[in-house]
């Protein structure tokens, strides 16, 4: 089944054209997967979304040079294999529903429902979040009503879930709810190469500037999705010195080519900041503009890049990358997040954790590669 994402891959490959940083993530430098290679500092990671207390990790006054790191990775190159997840999401605001308590759980504390939801659309794992409800029901509080559970399909029509609270009602009951579907559309892997930025013979010139090159391939192996197999090349181009007076950036990316597709350049001059960061800071990267060909005639839109280190740790644990695309017309078209983590007591270098593309389409599709 489809579920309407044919066009999920051709796009992520798009976005995925615009890949800056890279590290290895997911046991990338073998060239072997593992589903939870990055288990522990994802979980740390979701605890520091959610604002939590990160007591697993250790206190420390670790700062990065941004600077730095980007030099190691446009001299060495990089590879990295990661697990790809293809979601959409749905909205049925304000539904009217039928609920049965059908028995409950084997360890007696909690309760299995049976919601009948006529073409609901899900799949056994697929998630949905109930909201709007202000009155308990079958003798549960309506907090735990109100909540996010885990689907498992009867049919086109019904689907069980488990509330976490002990039921003996039997009843069957017909309410108002809002229902939010997380719909699991495309898994597969993604591999990811990037060879080292090197100078050419003759020299390489780009938008008039002598430059070092690297090949960027990538690859998307996907079930559920079409088409199920892409992949594509992009020449990335790194200055040899940089344009911008007084700067101290070493290799500032001006710009890339997809084999086969569009031409990018930096409208703003590429910047990191060269002292170290911590936690909490934040800044703009520059801007990148896509045109057809390296005529620059068609303009086809343009990506926001930023920075930030993500709060809620004691030292920078965590380097997100935000790119925001934009089509020719100013609209939204998606955003692509890159999360690099660090363990202290684990890991000796930075390693892409998670990335995390949302589109803004009518189903609100989201790629996740961990």
């Amino acid at each position: 089944m489809l579920r309407n994402s044919q066009k999920i891959v051709t796009s992520l490959l798009l976005i995925f054209s615009t890949l800056l940083l890279g590290s290895c993530g997911g046991g990338a430098s073998t060239g072997q997967i593992s589903e939870d290679a990055n288990a522990t500092i994802l979980n740390l990671l979701d605890a520091s979304l959610q604002g939590g207390s990160l007591t697993k990790l250790p206190e420390g006054s670790d700062a990065i040079s941004m600077a730095s790191f980007w030099e190691k990775q446009t001299l060495t190159g990089f590879s990295k294999v990661g697990f790809l997840k293809g979601y959409a999401y749905q909205d049925f605001p304000n539904l009217t529903i039928t609920a049965s308590a059908t028995g409950n759980t084997s360890d007696g504390k909690s309760t299995v429902f049976l919601i009948t939801h006529p073409e609901h659309n899900a799949q056994t794992g697929d998630i949905v979040t109930v909201t709007g409800l202000s009155k308990d029901l079958f003798g549960i509080p309506f907090k735990y009503l109100n909540s996010t559970f885990e689907i498992s399909r009867r049919d086109a029509n019904a689907y069980f879930v488990t509330i976490p609270y002990l039921s003996k009602s039997r009843e069957t009951f017909s309410f108002n709810a809002n229902l939010y579907y997380k719909l699991k559309e495309c898994e597969g892997v993604q591999t990811v190469k990037q060879t080292p930025a090197v100078t050419t013979s003759p020299a390489t010139f780009f938008d008039g500037l002598e430059a070092r090159v690297a090949t960027n391939t990538v690859e998307n192996s996907v079930t559920n999705c079409s088409p199920t197999l892409r992949s594509f090349t992009t020449y990335k181009y790194f200055a040899i010195n940089n344009p911008k007076y007084g700067a101290s950036l070493r290799y500032p990316f001006i710009g890339q080519k997809v084999d086969g597709g569009d031409f990018a350049t930096l409208d703003k001059t590429f910047d990191l900041p060269t002292s170290a960061v911590q936690s909490g800071d934040k800044g703009s990267i520059g801007v990148m503009k896509f045109y057809k060909s390296s005529a620059k005639t068609v303009f086809l839109g343009s990506s926001l890049l930023s920075f930030e280190i993500l709060k809620y740790t004691t030292n920078s644990v965590f380097i997100s990358i935000l790119t925001v695309t934009y089509n020719d017309n100013n609209s939204l078209v998606s955003t692509m997040t890159e999360v690099y983590g660090r363990d202290p007591t684990v890991d000796k270098d930075y390693k892409l954790i998670r990335t995390t593309v949302k589109y803004n389409n009518p189903r609100r599709n989201e790629v996740v590669i961990e």
